[in-house]
This record gives structure tokens, sequence and C-alpha cells, in this order.
């Protein structure tokens, strides 16, 4: 096996949208969102001559020492264990010719099966991959809570769409169902969106950030990546017809729908002229949710997804994500990956309500093994350790203080 660190990229793109272990980030479009600072290589891992791997090897700066990063792992055949040796040495070589003082590679790699609750069951077990990379010197982050300070999540909810349509919404729980039959009467509908609207994804990412205290993207970084996904970007608006929500109420109210229940009739008369208000405040029409998503091969990503507050109460994120799946489906997807989640199924974590909320649509629990480092400067690694710890510390105290709402 041999190395090219410069591989024609049709080719270098073509290998990952194909491969089992693919990932959005290891395609050359990731390397054009990258800060100018970045100097990517198109690496191509070659047996006479045949294309059999490839890495998105990202070059980067830390003050005056630079460092090598290959976002969510190389593409190979992990099952062959003489091919991962022979690769992991060429990365070795790699990084010490390049004179950086690491090589971090989080792997698109899972650990082991589980049931959504997070029991581990029967099928895939990979760590025999993590005691691999132990013995060609890397040091393992550890299998631990998704939100430590790795680069990447360990932890997602990963929806099967392979499915026929009309199963779909069956899969989903019961909130979830309810929400979408109540879309049809109030005028909810997701559409795909353009480039041009994404004010509203600022807007509401905006609104979310002045409650947790992060800080929000500029526009120009959302648009940065549907440029550089262009075909593999899609952008989804969900609105509003509040004229036909309305209209719906006011069926319900006077229908008998209701004639035996008058706690749930004086619910539907407030919604009512609460619906009035709104109409009063924002038009006919309303945007209330928006998504960005990616897909390479037969795999999406659900980017981010933020909701108008105002309307949180119409659940039009489900919409959207029942829309997004239908979509993806057209376009070949079959792994619909939400993107994230703490790792903890425990109802005392404080992130355990986004766990609750992705997993009503159905989805599956994946477990990766995780981030890893090859050294090949202790000194320079311990002080980048050590100093990129009090910066994110630092700037995650800052942008709470300037961007979350008193």
């Amino acid at each position: 096996m041999y190395l090219n660190s410069n591989c024609k990229i049709s080719d270098f793109d073509e290998f990952v949208k194909n491969h089992e272990f693919s990932h959005y980030m290891n395609t050359s479009m990731w390397a054009k969102t990258c800060d100018t600072n970045t100097k990517p290589f198109y690496v191509g891992f070659y047996e006479d001559d045949e294309l059999i791997g490839t890495a998105l090897v990202l070059k980067k700066k830390w003050l005056n020492k630079t460092y090598l990063y290959i976002p969510w792992g190389p593409c190979l055949d992990y099952t062959n264990q003489k091919e991962l040796q022979e690769a992991l040495n060429l990365l070795k070589k790699f990084t010490l010719n390049e004179k950086c003082f690491m090589l971090r590679i989080d792997f698109n790699v899972v650990r082991v099966s589980r049931d959504i609750d997070g029991n581990m069951i029967d099928g895939v077990n990979n760590e025999h991959i993590t005691q691999i990379l132990l013995e060609n010197g890397f040091k393992h982050k550890g299998y631990g809570y998704a939100y430590n300070g790795s680069w990447t999540n360990r932890y997602t909810l990963i929806k099967d769409i392979s499915i026929p349509y009309d199963e779909l919404v069956l899969t989903y729980a019961k909130p979830r169902q309810t929400a979408l039959k109540r879309h049809q009467i109030i005028g909810v509908s997701t559409r795909v969106g353009t480039i041009d609207e994404l004010d509203s994804l600022c807007e509401f990412e905006k609104e979310l950030a002045e409650i947790q205290g992060f800080k929000p993207h500029p526009k120009s970084y959302f648009q940065k990546i549907i440029t550089s996904y262009q075909d593999h970007a899609r952008f989804y608006i969900t609105e509003i017809n509040l004229k036909q929500m309305i209209q719906g109420l006011d069926d319900e109210i006077h229908s008998k729908k209701y004639a035996k229940d008058k706690e749930a009739l004086t619910s539907k008369q407030k919604e009512y002229q609460e619906a009035i208000l709104l109409q009063k405040q924002y038009g006919d029409v309303v945007k209330i949710a928006a998504g960005l998503f990616l897909y390479v091969g037969n795999k999406s990503y659900d980017l981010y997804t933020y909701n108008k507050k105002a309307f949180g109460f119409v659940k039009p994120v489900d919409n959207l994500h029942l829309f997004a799946m239908q979509d993806m489906k057209n376009l070949g997807v079959v792994h619909y990956d939400m993107c994230g989640f703490s790792g903890s199924t425990d109802k005392n974590d404080p992130y355990y309500g986004l766990y609750s909320y992705k997993k009503s649509f159905g989805s599956n629990f994946t477990e990766y093994i995780g981030e890893f480092d090859y050294v090949a400067s202790n000194k320079d690694y311990t002080n980048f350790i050590k100093q990129y710890r009090l910066v994110s510390k630092v700037k995650r105290k800052l942008n709470s203080i300037l961007n979350k709402k008193k």
C-alpha cells in the first residue's frame, strides 16, 4: 500500500460517496468550508494503483505549531486488519513528514450495538479496533460522555427511512403522530427553501442562543456550507397558514366534536383567540421552522434545525422532519442521521429532552469508538491540550455572558 496526498478530487469524492464508512466530513466539500488557516490533503490509499481508501487530512495551526486532523476518520475497510494497519503506519509517517506535533482522528466506526435505551445487545462489536489503535501508539479519549470536549459527538440517533412512505409515520411515537394530524387542520407544511431564506434559520438560532447562551452563527457560515456542498445541501422551511388555522379551529369549535368535553372546547377557543392575535402580529403565512441538512450517498445529516419560539406549541419541527425524511428518501438516502445527543438515557441528564425527542421518531441508538491522538511531540501536545482547554473554557464563558438573555 502507498499514500498519495493529492488524490484526484473527483475520484476522491466518488469513493467516499459509495463507501460504508463514509461521512459528509470525509469529502472535499467539507474542506471548502474550512478557514484559510487550514490546508487540506486529499489522501488516497492505493494497492497496485487501485484506490482502496481515502482520508481528508486537514493541516491546522495552533500558535506557531501545526497538527493534522482527520474528521470522522479515513474511509477504509475496517474489517481488514492488514489494510488498517498499513494505513495507520502511512498516516503516522505522513504526520512526521509534515512536521506536525499530533494527528487527531475521530473514527466513523460503531463501537457496539445498543437498543434505544442504551443497553448493549447482540450485533456489532468493534472494540478490537480500539485495541489496534492503542497498539499502534494512539491515545484514546475514552468511552465517555458526549459533551466531554471531543471535537465530534460520539453518540447519535439514526432513523432507517428505507421503509415505505405509508409506514414511516407509524414508527413515530404517538405525540408525533398526533401533532402531524393536527398540522393538516391548522395549515402547517414544509417545503424546500432557498439560500435567500437563510435569515429565518439565523433568526431562530438566535432565539435559542439567547436562552442557552451560545454564540449564534453568522448567515455567511450557513451560506458557505450550502455553496460548498451545492446539490448535496438541502434547506427546509416550515410554514403555518394562520388563515387556515383560524378556519380549522372555528370549524372544530362549531362542530359536535367537543360537545361532551367542555374543557377541550375551552382549550380550542383559547387557541382560536391566540391564532387571531398571531395573525395580527405576523400576517397570514409565517415561517416557523428551518433546517439545514447535507446528504452524501445513502446518508443524510441534520446539521441545524430550529423553530420560532412563538410557534413552538404547534410542534413545527415534527412536520419538518417528516418532510425531510420523505425528501431524503427520494434522493436515495437510507440512513437519516439526527446528529448527536449526550449518550445518556437517564431522565436526570440535563440533555435528556433532546434524546427523548429524537428517539420519538423511531431512530436507532448509535455509539462510535471516539477520538484518538497520535502524538509526535509530547511537549507540544501537552501544551496544546492545556491551552486548548483553557481557551475553550474562556470562550464558553464569554459566549454565555454575551449571548444569554437575562
